[in-house]
Order: C-alpha cells, then sequence, then structure tokens
C-alpha cells in the first residue's frame, strides 16, 4: 500500500461517495475513476513478522464525516480524528511519562501489566480521544479492541481478551511484546502524541 495526501475538501467529497457501509476511500476512488477492484484494495498485510504488521483503520463512517478532523495517515485510508489541544496533549505526555519512570512499572516483568497500565493512563487523561482511536484500529483479520469482551471473542478462539482497568474498553493480550507496541504507538499516533514519547515507550516492549 501506499500513501497518498490529501487537502480537507477533496478528503470531505471522497467520504461523500460512500455507497455502502464498510466501503473503504481505496474502493471509492476505484469505483469513482473506473479501475478494477482488487482484494487487496480493502485490506492491509497482517503477518506474524513485525517487519510487516500493520494496524489500520475502519472505512469511513458518517460521524467521521461530519467531525472537524486532522489526518492520521495510515497503510490503507486516512482516519479522521479529532485534533486535541496542545494542554490536552502535554497533559498525556506528562501522565505517560510519570508512569515509565515509577519503580513500579520499571520493575514490571510482564509485559501485559505495562501494556494495560499505559492503555489505561490514556483512556484517563483524554477518553474522547483515546475512543477514536482505538475504535479506529483493527487489524485485518481481527479486532484490537472493544467495548465489550465478547466482540473480541467472537474475532477469535484465543484472543484472551482482557478489561483495560478503570476504562469500558477491552483489548486482546494474546500478542507478544512486539505487537502490544505497535497497538500502543497506533493509538499513540492517533492521539497526535509526540513520536519522541512513543519512542521511550518502545523500550519497555522488545521482548516478551
Amino acid at each position: 500500500m501506499k500513501i497518498i495526501e490529501v487537502d480537507e475538501e477533496l478528503y470531505q467529497y471522497i467520504a461523500s461517495q460512500t455507497k455502502s457501509i464498510g466501503e473503504s476511500a481505496s474502493d471509492i476512488l476505484r469505483r469513482l475513476l473506473n479501475f478494477p477492484y482488487s482484494n487487496l484494495s480493502s485490506a492491509v498485510q497482517n503477518s506474524e513478522n513485525l517487519s510487516t504488521e500493520s494496524v489500520t483503520s475502519e472505512p469511513i463512517t458518517k460521524a467521521q464525516k461530519e467531525a472537524p478532523a486532522d489526518v492520521v495517515k495510515t497503510d490503507e485510508v486516512i482516519i479522521p480524528v479529532k485534533k486535541q489541544s496542545d494542554e490536552a496533549i502535554q497533559k498525556i505526555v506528562d501522565k505517560v511519562r510519570s508512569i515509565l519512570s515509577s519503580e513500579e512499572f520499571q520493575q514490571e516483568t510482564k509485559a501485559v501489566v505495562r501494556f494495560l497500565s499505559l492503555l489505561r493512563a490514556l483512556y484517563r487523561t483524554n477518553p474522547e480521544s483515546f475512543a477514536l482511536a482505538t475504535e479506529s484500529l483493527q487489524g485485518r483479520t481481527r479486532v484490537y479492541f472493544a467495548r465489550d469482551e465478547g466482540t473480541l471473542l467472537m474475532a477469535g478462539n484465543h484472543t484472551k481478551p482482557k478489561q483495560i482497568p478503570d476504562t469500558p474498553f477491552w483489548v486482546i493480550t494474546n500478542t507478544n511484546s512486539g505487537r502490544k507496541m505497535l497497538m500502543l504507538e497506533g493509538a499513540m499516533q492517533s492521539m497526535h502524541l509526540p513520536q519522541e514519547l512513543i519512542e521511550e515507550v518502545r523500550p519497555f516492549f522488545v521482548t516478551n
């Protein structure tokens, strides 16, 4: 997949051409340009190999069309995401850094505990932004986040869903450390958090 960048007016036009629920931006453009449909047009590669793993977006929804948005690019489509203020972003940055520097977090040996702790912090500091970010993330064949355990269990028999503490969200946990980092990275990027913060988190998820 290639990434293209479009201005807001063009994006709104593409979004307005949606003919059916689940139609991706790629499929919309193929229809408008009379290009033949491809099996790859609405999917991204989801290999167990971390170098080719991708976290991508849901098709464009009516709510996303109507909301004021900034854009975050992924391998498949452009995700509209409500822009946060600098103050809101800094609040999340400070909270995440306080967790990373805590003795409890640094001594924790289980990646899943660190994973849930950071997801909890992202939600607690900005629930609305977290909801938009996680609900737009999915793999080619599985759902990563949901508001109930049943949705994740339906997506796979061995997803090991756990509720993110003090939040209404559930997340799959049967992934290795590298993929947990990819999920965190996707959410943090969609929340407009700085890349330098993501790089500070990464060392805690380099091994299982």
